[in-house]
């Protein structure tokens, strides 16, 4: 890292204003929420792109993490009436309140970047890009790579007697032994924010993809379609054996309405499935019986992650960016101080922890009715960059900047100095000329890459549909009953398929697709 750096910044000495064909004035406000280190990693990335262009200055003004999607929302919710003074945010946080109000990066995407030798979308991994099957939107700009996976405490394992599991059956006895030694098997929450964004949704999602993956022969572009591509989905051939098959854009094309005509109009998908049923009748085998018991719903992620720091819980699930966490709290127990877990007024501190070895694996595969293939999990690009749309000197002003950040000397300035004052990356860079080094880097080398369910629409009805926040309450409802036994799978089911069906028109609106557009689904939307 010390090594790109020098170079980065002998690279920017070279640079100077006047080198730039376009300069530009005014503020880029960067608006993400705060944690340890990133203030200063903004701030030195400000520094350095205000040195190549002092008309612009760059103001850090980073928001409370806890109620960071609460004011995410309600800025897009009054843009209307006056514009923020926010450019840079988290747009992923505030879905579809940010539709057509934040820029649509594909109108940069053949631009020639002042900060490296090429365009810049080759400074760094264009293929993972999360783009919207639905409107061909890219609206989010993401550089660093992440995988849902679980953690376990290796001594823990190793006392008694269990390995890592490669199946849910597998899984289920592993969780028996432990809980039979003493142990609390799993640390995960039982909240409705851990149903809708985390640890819950997450497995939702990755379970929901093993019963869905032949629904791509369906919600693909076929030829004549506004969307399709005959270099790519000319190709195409549905294979279930290989877990980056269904890849998008890089091996097919989805066609959102074409999902839409299929689960609203024809019925041809459905999530009353025989293998949605195997996936909730697996789930309630573990939740709550092994995840705190009656104590599960009213667990939060930070007390989730307390029994597991204390070795009260043997296995952990997050994300890769858990690696990090993990290294802090080695130092911590060494140091003697107290780790804190959460923040603000959740925040707690732990004193006497001791220390354990970390280990990982995979998501177990579940079997039985409509499995249709092995599991895959969560693992894509993060960072989810927004740019408020405001007129457009200023977006380009704002997307020049973005430029700079996720060029190989922005990115390593904002590296360099967010390690340097206590934080951690929360993946693998995807920034071209960037890789971790020394324990960070040995960590993620060993992470075993399985494929990624968030690429398309197999996952869209697992929980509430299109996240809409109304039928994410009525899924945690229900599946709440469903997991303490007060219905059975089969009035899951029931609830489910209806539930979605109850919201999809406001998630179809928001995505300007009507029931007119589904008549003539080889046609770009119009929402009329």
């Amino acid at each position: 890292m010390k090594k790109v750096l020098a170079l980065a910044l002998a690279l920017m000495m070279l640079l100077s204003a006047a080198a730039f064909a376009e300069d530009f004035s005014g503020t880029v406000n960067i608006s993400l929420y705060s944690a340890p280190g990133v203030e200063e990693a903004w701030k030195a990335v400000g520094e350095a792109y205000e040195a190549l262009h002092p008309g612009v200055d760059v103001v850090v003004d980073l928001k409370p993490q806890s109620s960071y999607a609460d004011w995410v929302k309600a800025m897009f919710q009054s843009y209307e009436e006056a514009l923020p003074e926010a450019d840079l945010v988290y747009g992923n946080l505030a879905g579809s309140d940010r539709t057509d109000k934040v820029v649509n990066f594909f109108d940069y995407v053949g631009d020639t970047s002042p900060y490296s030798d090429g365009d810049w979308i080759d400074q760094f991994a264009f293929d993972m890009q999360n783009v919207d099957m639905a409107t061909g939107n890219w609206d989010c700009v993401s550089i660093t790579g992440v995988q849902v996976l679980w953690f376990y405490n290796v001594d823990i394992f190793n006392e008694v007697g269990v390995q890592p599991p490669k199946t849910w059956d597998e899984f289920e006895a592993v969780c028996e032994k432990l809980a039979a030694a003493g142990y609390q098997p799993l640390a995960v929450s039982g909240t409705f924010q851990s149903f809708w964004a985390e640890q819950m949704g997450w497995l939702a999602q990755v379970y929901a993809d093993q019963t869905t993956r032949s629904n791509i022969e369906i919600v693909r572009a076929q030829e004549g379609d506004y969307c399709y591509d005959p270099d790519v989905d000319g190709k195409f051939v549905y294979d279930p054996t290989d877990a980056h098959n269904d890849d998008t854009p890089a091996n097919v094309t989805n066609n959102g309405v074409r999902f839409w005509k299929a689960f609203v109009k024809d019925g041809t998908i459905r999530c009353d499935t025989p293998g949605m049923k195997t996936v909730w009748t697996n789930f309630a085998k573990l939740f709550p019986k092994y995840a705190g018991g009656e104590n599960f719903y009213g667990t939060d992620g930070s007390g989730a992650k307390t029994l597991f720091y204390q070795s009260k819980a043997a296995i952990w699930l997050d994300g890769s960016w858990f690696f990090g966490d993990y290294l802090k709290l080695l130092d911590s127990i060494k140091s003697g101080s107290a780790v804190t877990v959460g923040s603000g007024d959740n925040a707690v501190e732990l004193s006497g922890l001791k220390e354990f070895a970390l280990g990982t694996f995979a998501m177990p595969s579940m079997e039985g009715e409509g499995i249709e293939a092995p599991a895959r999990t969560i693992e894509v690009a993060t960072g989810f960059l927004s740019a408020v749309k405001k007129d457009q000197a200023h977006d380009d002003m704002v997307v020049d900047f973005l430029k700079f950040y996720t060029s190989s000397q922005g990115y390593s300035v904002f590296m360099e100095a967010l390690i340097a004052n206590g934080g951690t990356p929360d993946g693998l860079p995807l920034i071209k000329g960037i890789e971790l080094e020394g324990q960070l880097g040995e960590m993620f080398a060993n992470i075993e890459y399985i494929g990624n369910v968030q690429k398309g629409f197999g996952q869209a009805l697992a929980r509430g549909v299109g996240d809409d926040q109304e039928a994410l309450r009525a899924w945690y409802g229900y599946s709440m009953d469903f997991l303490n036994g007060k219905i059975d799978v089969d009035t899951w089911a029931e609830m489910h398929q209806a539930n979605q069906l109850k919201y999809a028109p406001n998630v179809m609106a928001a995505s300007k697709i009507s029931m007119a557009d589904l008549d003539n689904p080889q046609n770009e939307p119009t929402g009329n």
